[in-house]
């Protein structure tokens, strides 16, 4: 997975220009007041492409099954994003797709297939997961009589060490199931590590890993991780919300699962499709593969993990800004009163382009309010919310501000908001 500070290169100019063009409410919210959005890792600013490709082929009312020329064309763009999705997670010919509403749902429906097909006595999983795996876990181990163990969080770098994962690993562990990215600190797990780790000690056992926080912002390689799952959720990638994705490896698309009688065994969607959704992430490939800039007659994949790289050395130049600062404004670890969490070790380990803060002289939440006061939209992660609580203090914290831009921002937009942060900053140690 990429290192922080090797690749950090902003866009050029006309990539940058590009990037800004193609997404809605950018500078403006949806009443047109003027706001920069920080908040990407609660749900991403929108691709214009994606939603409208999406909406435009929601509007026929014809189904993709029947023999008519526009229910053909309909099957033709379903099939082509399930190409795109197979190029996204660079998955194997054999393995399957499941989609769902939510990539929670996935999560859940993919871990109780493996605890009731999979023998084993035990379930491994970490002290950062999001809910949706964590609590999927902890219930199916609950359920099959197996026994949970959580790996700590290392509370240096807010993330998780491979070894730590590997030490609760035996014969007779059945799944293991480790976050990509957390969405909170930032840390982004070195899932070939883990899954290497993890079948030295268990061949047998099946590894998923929760890729939404992670796919936005870097490659994902299902085969190369060697993972047995993973999933997305466009909505955090610059599309729609109401749709996910989870990439099943061969092995795990064979376990018995929902599906209809009529249905061939490699199949997990369940019901009627649609298109719509497809649309919607072809738009979103065909867009990361034109930020790729590659030549004519690129293959799919290789398109689009140019661009995905070009997001994510843009991405790391403006984390670098937002620690370091520019030559016209001090960075966030210059500003007294400021407290960047995870930041030491951000030069030598992965990191998402996340920035957990502290305030001396504030709450979280009180920053928060100062920041959208200001035009600044970010948010509070507190261990008083139930989906927060088990996360932060994992790695020794009871709330931070958590700071997310994204690829369509600009060194220049990374200034203002390190200008808003001084001055809330200031404002809060001279009490007002």
């Amino acid at each position: 997975m990429p290192r922080t500070t090797p690749e950090a290169r902003p866009f050029s100019d006309k990539t940058m220009d590009y990037v800004r063009s193609q997404f809605a409410h950018l500078e403006r919210d949806m009443h047109g007041a003027e706001r920069l959005f920080f908040e990407n890792s609660g749900g991403s600013l929108r691709l214009r492409a994606a939603a409208e490709r999406a909406l435009d082929v929601s509007l026929s009312p014809d189904s993709n099954s029947r023999p008519t020329r526009v229910a053909r064309d309909l099957a033709r763009v379903q099939q082509q994003g399930e190409q795109d999705l197979f190029a996204f997670f660079n998955g194997d010919p054999d393995g399957a797709l499941l989609p769902t509403a939510t990539a929670s749902q996935g999560m859940f429906a993919i871990v109780r297939v493996i605890t009731d097909h999979v023998p084993g006595t035990n379930i491994v999983t970490t002290a950062i997961e999001h809910p949706s795996s964590y609590d999927s876990c902890t219930r199916d181990a609950e359920r099959t009589g197996q026994e949970l163990r959580v790996a700590p969080a290392d509370q240096e770098t807010g993330g998780i060490d491979p070894a730590a994962v590997a030490a609760l690993v035996d014969e007779g562990t059945s799944l293991v199931s480790v976050i990509a990215t957390s969405n909170i600190t930032g840390a982004v797990t070195d899932i070939p590590a883990v899954v290497a780790a993890v079948r030295a000690k268990n061949p047998d056992a099946y590894v998923i890993t929760d890729g939404v926080q992670y796919a936005p912002h870097g490659v994902v390689d299902a085969q190369a991780w060697g993972v047995d799952a993973v999933n997305i959720a466009p909505y955090k990638m610059f599309g729609d919300r109401g749709n996910a994705f989870t990439y099943l490896s061969p092995r795990l698309a064979r376990l018995p699962h929902d599906k209809l009688a009529a249905a061939s065994a490699g199949t997990w969607a369940v019901g009627s499709s649609a298109p719509a959704v497809y649309a919607g992430f072809s738009a979103i490939v065909d867009y990361l593969a034109t930020v790729g800039d590659t030549a004519p007659g690129t293959d799919r994949r290789s398109a689009l993990v140019a661009g995905m790289r070009a997001v994510h050395a843009h991405e790391q130049a403006l984390l670098g800004t937002l620690l370091d600062g520019t030559e016209h404004q001090r960075g966030l670890r210059r500003i007294p009163g400021v407290h960047v969490h995870f930041a030491d070790r951000a030069a030598t380990l992965p990191r998402d382009l996340i920035v957990p803060l502290t305030f001396d002289d504030l709450s979280c939440a009180d920053a928060v309010r100062a920041y959208e006061e200001r035009g600044v939209i970010v948010y509070e992660r507190v261990a008083s919310s139930p989906y927060s609580e088990r996360i932060l203090r994992a790695v020794g914290l009871e709330g931070v501000v958590r700071v997310s831009p994204l690829h369509c921002h600009t060194v220049e937009e990374t200034e203002r908001f390190l200008r808003v942060t001084q001055e809330i900053a200031e404002k809060g140690r001279a009490g007002e």
